[in-house]
């Protein structure tokens, strides 16, 4: 059992197969609507994206809103309810040769998950209706310490994504089958995933 306050390493739960194959398809699907959340982000914040001139809403405070909501989705990487998906539980089954890789970006973004958890619950999703919990969960998330190790660990995770992402055809040959079978091979998060071909 793992101490309280101790880092989260390895596996929360043994999966099989077939449950790693569809937590790693609901994981896809979370991390690119964390992408394009980024990207929309970033071109806020260097207005390469702005509003119209009638706008009500500067470029910095859209920029603000839709960092809540990464911030809140980034958090559902590590969330422990026991009917969550942990993103880390079928990528250690699935790219069991990547487990150190893996392990590393866990590591980092499980440094961050009280601030994070914070967050989302008082702030992003649940908004509690104590403003005091509402002000301390963002500004914990403003030091400077907590807010770099936690793009350090956005950007790991996003890295190794790409990585596992470019290797999964070789590590889950089955997956244009199982992306066809669940009815998403629609989805943007796979449109680099060549459809299944009969022989």
């Amino acid at each position: 059992m793992q101490k309280p306050g101790a880092l989260w390493m390895g596996a929360r739960k043994l999966l099989s197969r077939p449950e790693a194959l569809e937590q790693y398809v609901i994981l896809r699907m979370r991390v690119d609507e964390l992408n394009r959340l980024d990207y929309l982000l970033k071109a806020l914040k260097d207005k390469r994206i702005t509003p119209p001139t009638d706008s009500p809403f500067s470029s910095r405070e859209l920029a603000d809103v839709v960092r809540t909501c990464l911030f809140g989705w980034l958090a559902t990487l590590t969330d422990r309810d026991g009917r969550a998906v942990y993103a880390f539980d079928c990528l250690l089954n699935l790219f069991p040769r990547r487990n150190g890789e893996i392990i590393a970006a866990q590591l980092s973004l499980e440094a961050c998950h009280d601030e994070i958890q914070q967050f989302r619950n008082n702030v992003a999703f649940h908004s509690r209706a104590v403003i005091e919990a509402h002000r301390q969960a963002r500004m914990k998330l403003r030091d400077d310490d907590v807010f770099l190790d936690l793009v350090s660990a956005i950007n790991g995770f996003r890295d190794l994504m790409e990585r596992l992402t470019g290797e999964e055809l070789e590590a889950i040959p089955e997956l244009p089958g199982v992306l066809q079978q669940m009815n998403v091979t629609h989805l943007p998060a796979f449109k680099q995933v060549p459809a299944m071909t009969h022989s």
